[in-house]
């Protein structure tokens, strides 16, 4: 993000569309909604140690954090963009802060619930 944030409008929006489009697949989307499964199964597995119960916190963070920011806040506005037939300017205006601080939330979860998922291993 940091690079399309140094682009003209046209060429953020441009960008923005055709990325949004290209990670519509299973690729990409597998690896998205895959990780909470396990983490949670594992967690349930052994809810008497406190592990368990971080695998769980992992996976709910996980998903909470990342699946459904994307499902409820990212997807709409990248469809809203593609649609918009306002301006670049108006566009990009429209979509980059609320998108790019709705992303911040998806890593900071994603890095969260790593670190449950390391911690649940290592102690």
């Amino acid at each position: 993000m940091p690079g399309l944030a140094r682009t003209d409008d046209d060429t953020f929006v441009s960008s923005m569309r055709s990325i949004n489009r290209a990670v519509v697949n299973p690729l990409f989307l597998l690896p998205i909604f895959l990780p909470p499964v396990p983490l949670v199964w594992a967690g349930f597995l052994d809810l008497d140690d406190p592990r368990g119960w971080m695998l769980v916190a992992s996976g709910v963070v996980f998903f909470v954090g990342v699946i459904v920011v994307t499902g409820a806040g990212n997807v709409p506005l990248n469809n809203a963009l593609d649609g918009s037939t306002s301006s670049s300017t108006a566009a990009r205006a429209a979509f980059e802060r609320r998108w790019n601080a709705l992303n911040g939330v998806r890593s900071l979860s994603s890095v969260v619930a790593i670190v449950l998922a390391i911690l649940a291993l290592v102690v």
